[in-house]
């Protein structure tokens, strides 16, 4: 027989029987071998058993079907990127937790309660960019953007309201709010009627106007008139939608005037029927 090898590493292994004169500088080699496997230049390829085998002093618990994860990534990977598979703080588990929104939309789909709310950005930024093109709870309940046409806003699978690129507000139903459609008795204090409304009404002048920012041609009131004789009908507020200057210009709440019309034309009937019973 002649000496043989060893299937993994190739050792020598001498013939037993044989060769008393070189088993030494056999023996010598193979522990060079070893020696050389051991100092961590070399590849390995180990059957290890999870719990009994450590990185660092810390004892890796994880299962050959946890680690397989790890296919196809080069071999120079060190003990701390390793680590994530087993709760250890690693370079690739950070690089998981950067994870934003923005990113999941564009590569992934996140199931319920897949993703924990602090691995999520505060915003998805521009929906058009992630082409999405509706966001909403269920179909029935939705916002749906159009290619710079409109927005439309879906409640139980009916279209409730559609904001239009020129600006137009078109809503199915009625528009309730404080300054304007509230108006139960209950909900007021300190009634009192407007006094000389016919005498206020004196004081106004209706006009033609053309806004600024666009030419449109109207006709009303000016603010400035108004709120000598009827203060409460005015309100100061900023208009990003007609100056985006940041200051605050004056804006006519029509409402408050109809009771000063209707007040006025109570006066001029009582004088016209003074006048008729002379």
């Amino acid at each position: 027989m002649a000496d043989t090898t060893t299937t993994t590493f190739s050792l020598t292994k001498p013939e037993v029987g044989a060769s008393a004169d070189t088993w030494g500088t056999k023996l010598n080699t193979n522990l060079d071998t070893l020696d050389d496997l051991l100092d961590g230049t070399t590849a390995v390829k180990p059957n290890l058993t999870a719990s009994q085998w450590q990185v660092g002093g810390t004892a890796v618990t994880s299962t050959a079907a946890e680690l397989n994860v790890l296919d196809g990534i080069p071999a120079t990977l060190t003990a701390t990127e390793l680590g994530y598979v087993d709760g250890v703080t690693s370079a690739i588990q950070t690089q998981l937790n950067a994870i934003t929104a923005d990113d999941w939309v564009t590569t992934a789909r996140i199931a319920d309660d897949a993703v924990d709310a602090d691995r999520l950005s505060n915003t998805l930024g521009d929906l058009s960019g992630h082409g999405i093109s509706n966001v909403g709870l269920n179909a029935g309940d939705k916002i749906t953007f159009t290619d710079n046409t409109d927005m439309r806003f879906t409640v139980n699978g009916n279209e409730e309201m559609r904001l239009e690129a020129d600006g137009d507000l078109h809503v199915d139903g009625d528009l309730i709010a404080f300054s304007t459609t509230i108006s139960d008795e209950t909900l007021k204090y300190d009634i009192n009627p407007i006094d000389h409304a016919l005498d206020k009404v004196a004081q106004l002048t209706g006009v033609t106007y053309k806004y600024l920012k666009d030419g449109m041609e109207s006709a009303g009131l000016l603010a400035q008139d108004v709120e000598k004789v009827m203060p409460c009908a005015v309100t100061e507020r900023k208009l990003p939608m007609h100056k985006n200057d940041g200051n605050k210009y004056k804006t006519l709440n029509y409402d408050n005037l109809h009771a000063l019309l209707i007040e006025s034309i109570k006066e001029l009937t009582a004088k016209v029927e003074k006048l008729e019973n002379k």
